[in-house]
């Protein structure tokens, strides 16, 4: 005579191989977009690592102590990348914290790096939000990133980039433009070159172009 399997343990069965299916593909899918922790096995460790992910700092309480001591010098573009960036780190430093089987960071050396907002005010803060979610060593490891991340935004705010360029295709020419943004492009192309009536095509756009000039080529020359 069979015996057959009792109903509860075969939901539990089903159940476990269907976290398991879904951890599996969740990892592919990180891995397939790079990012932080993907590639790698982290065993037991992986469920804790989902439950963690949605540790966060406060951008608010943040940016307010990024205005208090840089308002001078940056603005709210430069505030919306440091947070941005720390809050990348924080990621990465808990999915390494989770990896049993990677050796703890290195502190990083600061000897270069100008501490623009106090050691002791970084630590309050980022203790008060994320204390039950880090060691001493994760903390202090945050702290000297933002330092680095600081200290990089202040030698080149954003507002100091230069424009992009932005190379487009008209009927019969391309045109190569400095500008913020592709309305800005077409517009100054369009200015500069008010017979072209037709759409333009965004071929590229990057890089750094010094006059403050279209640059028109014809395309049957290349």
């Amino acid at each position: 005579m069979t015996q057959s399997i009792p109903a509860q343990s075969k939901v539990t069965y089903d159940k476990a191989a269907r976290h398991q299916r879904l951890m599996e593909l969740v990892e592919a899918e990180d891995a397939a977009n790079g990012e932080v922790g993907c590639g790698r096995d982290l065993g037991k460790g992986l469920s804790e690592h989902f439950s963690t992910r949605g540790v966060a700092l406060d951008d608010e309480q943040l940016k307010s102590l990024l205005r208090e001591h840089l308002g001078h010098i940056l603005m709210e573009p430069d505030f919306d990348s440091i947070t941005t960036q720390i809050q990348r780190q924080l990621e990465s430093l808990v999915v390494q914290s989770l990896d049993s089987s990677s050796s703890p960071a290195p502190l990083l050396d600061s000897t270069n790096v100008t501490k623009h907002i106090p050691t002791a005010e970084l630590r309050e803060l980022f203790q008060s939000q994320i204390a039950d979610f880090c060691s001493e060593d994760t903390l202090e490891q945050l702290i000297q990133l933002s330092h680095q991340i600081i200290h990089k935004a202040v030698l080149q705010p954003r507002h100091t980039w230069s424009k992009p360029i932005w190379v487009l295709r008209g009927e019969t020419q391309i045109y190569i433009v400095q500008e913020t943004g592709i309305e800005a492009a077409i517009a100054k192309v369009k200015t500069q070159h008010p017979q072209e009536t037709e759409k333009l095509e965004v071929i590229t756009v990057g890089g750094v172009l010094a006059p403050d000039q279209v640059i028109s080529l014809d395309i049957t020359l290349l």
